[in-house]
Formats: structure tokens, sequence, C-alpha cells
């Protein structure tokens, strides 16, 4: 039987940005949430998920599998897995 550990991580907006590759005068929201909770990504430029991608490579990088990402108004969480 496999046996895992857990980490959740959280990634806010000014994550994102933070982690642009090239900084953006005026930006516009990088995640688009209607009140369902459904998210896009369609209507942002493609810096944005490359900004994403570096986040979560981050933590990947450290061996660490995401298992799962809920998205909030402005907010990221990710859940991660990794075989203990």
């Amino acid at each position: 039987m496999d046996k895992w550990r857990y980490r959740i991580t959280t990634h806010t907006t000014a994550d994102v940005l933070g982690a642009l590759p090239v900084p953006v005068e005026e930006v516009p929201p990088t995640m688009f949430c209607d009140d369902e909770g459904a998210c896009y990504f369609d209507a942002g430029p493609n810096s944005f998920t490359q900004a994403i991608e570096r986040l979560l490579n981050g933590v990947g990088e450290e061996g660490w599998e995401l298992a799962h990402v809920a998205f909030r108004s402005e907010q990221m969480i990710c859940f991660w897995k990794q075989p203990r």
C-alpha cells in the first residue's frame, strides 16, 4: 500500500504578477471566475499562464506532484502529494 504525505500551497494574484516573465504596466485580472466557481484563463495574455507554470514548477521541482487545484476569485489553492 502506498503512503503519501500532503502539502497545500496558496498563490495570490500578487504571486502570479510577481512571477511574470516581464512586468506589465496595466494588468487585467489574471483569473476570470464566475459566481459558480468556474475559472478561465482564455481572456488573459499568455504571460499569465507562464507565470502560473513558474509557480507550479517551483513546487514540482521539490518532488511534489500536483493532485488538485482550486480557484477562488483572487487565489489559487494547490494540493500536492509525495510518496513517503
